[in-house]
């Protein structure tokens, strides 16, 4: 059974009959009674009950016709749907988000998009970077906000910014009176790391070996405030973006680090070949204008 099928059979019901139907459609009659003998044959069951003398739907004929007009509806709505879709007036976008980014200023952003397009919907999901590039593959969710580089073979990517690894304590540490660090003046220091999903992780641990030593890591946590509870506690340092450690508290210092590897570049990926929607293309942009 096809629209066009559906169709005479509606037209016929609303019609009360097949002459009526047939000249509201401009279509020989002919056609439409081939077409409702054809549905019957299909469905295996009559449409009408042609032992009365007006036109009478069976059972089945009533179910059929509902289901019918449903199907029309959605059909003619299509065309109206997309172009919402195309004007942003509707949509729905899931993001994955770095744990290590700062969350305010992109939940700032999203608002004003929001503003802009009010019937645009989000999924959220906050993980390390290593998870959000999973998500992508599994096609999970349709971008991520992670640390760059990615693999060019699997992921598109656009850079949205880049900063500077600091290296954060307690006021009260001995080292928090110093300038500037380098990793070697770490090498007797208690580490407080992200775990083993975010990218981070690997940027320090590198770091550290490049200086000589493995470092003595306290604790590892997924989310960056666990990490301010914890300095505030004298468990240790930890080194952090700069976004994020203007926003501690002032019981903490942060020191520069001596060491051309300690920054990292922020950016939008998807996987290759995936279709983005127009919202998702239009938050991209919107996006990279802004940070």
């Amino acid at each position: 059974m096809d629209i066009k099928q559906m169709t005479y059979f509606v037209e016929v019901v609303e019609h009360g009959g097949m002459t009526k139907a047939s000249k509201h459609l401009y279509i020989a009659q002919p056609t439409i009674s081939k077409a409702i003998k054809d549905l019957e044959s299909e469905l295996a069951m009559p449409l009408f009950d042609r032992s009365k003398r007006q036109l009478v739907l069976t059972d089945a004929g009533e179910v059929f016709y509902q289901k019918c007009k449903e199907i029309l509806n959605l059909f003619n709505d299509l065309p109206k749907e997309i172009n919402s879709l195309l004007g942003l007036e509707t949509g729905h976008i899931s993001i994955g988000l770095s744990a290590v980014m700062n969350m305010n200023q992109f939940i700032e952003i999203l608002g004003e998009f929001h503003q802009r397009y009010p019937n645009v919907t989000y999924n959220l999901v906050e993980n390390g970077g290593k998870m959000i590039e999973s998500q992508l593959v599994n096609d999970e969710i349709d971008i991520g906000i992670t640390t760059l580089p990615v693999d060019q073979a699997i992921f598109n990517s656009i850079p949205l910014y880049q900063e500077e690894l600091r290296l954060v304590t307690h006021r009260n540490h001995a080292l928090a009176t110093r300038d500037s660090v380098n990793m070697k003046d770490l090498i007797n220091e208690d580490f407080i790391l992200f775990n083993e999903d975010f990218y981070l992780n690997d940027k320090i641990i590198e770091a550290t070996k490049n200086a000589g030593y493995i470092p003595n890591t306290v604790s590892k946590i997924s989310q960056w405030n666990f990490i301010e509870n914890l300095l505030n506690a004298h468990l240790g340092i930890s080194i952090l973006p700069e976004n994020i450690v203007k926003m501690l508290d002032s019981h903490f210092c942060n020191i520069p680090i001596d060491d051309k590897s300690m920054s990292w570049e922020l950016g939008v990926v998807w996987k290759k070949d995936k279709y983005l929607s127009y919202a998702t293309r239009q938050w991209i942009e919107f996006m990279s204008e802004r940070l």
